[in-house]
């Protein structure tokens, strides 16, 4: 019986409260909000962007860029929808006054706050591409 390889997203808790507060320096970086869940939010945000698991030490860029993600969570700037996306096509016409936008949908018409950009750009060397593929064994 042939061997099946089932692709696999595993997760990995890249940041805590201790390496936030190290990243930011400062220990109070939650004070006004719920930490727990902005320690959450940061971990599974980080592990949509496919980053390679660490058993060892994470790089710093990584939980800078976790920490950047929590404290805009505590802020309330994380997942925050436009009202109007980004402007994707424009079109004007003189004759007969006419005017004509088209947004974008999904990601691409959603704001991005800037520690989600920061985090973005600190995590982009160690963003695998390739499909990570686990195998199970035989079935």
């Amino acid at each position: 019986m042939p061997i099946r390889l089932i692709t696999a997203r595993l997760t990995m808790n890249y940041v805590t409260s201790e390496t936030i507060a190290a990243s930011l320096n400062d220990v109070d970086w939650s004070a006004t909000g719920n930490e727990q869940q902005a320690v959450l939010m940061a971990n599974a945000w980080l592990n949509e962007q496919r980053l390679p698991s660490y058993t060892d030490v994470v790089p710093s860029e990584i939980l800078a860029a976790g920490a950047y993600i929590a404290k805009e969570v505590i802020a309330g700037t994380m997942y925050q929808g436009r009202t109007e996306g980004t402007v994707v096509s424009k079109s004007v016409k003189a004759g007969s006054v006419s005017s004509s936008k088209t947004y974008a949908d999904g990601v691409d018409g959603q704001s991005m706050s800037a520690g989600e950009q920061m985090a973005l750009v600190l995590i982009k060397p160690y963003k695998t591409t390739a499909p990570l593929i686990v195998e199970l064994g035989r079935f």
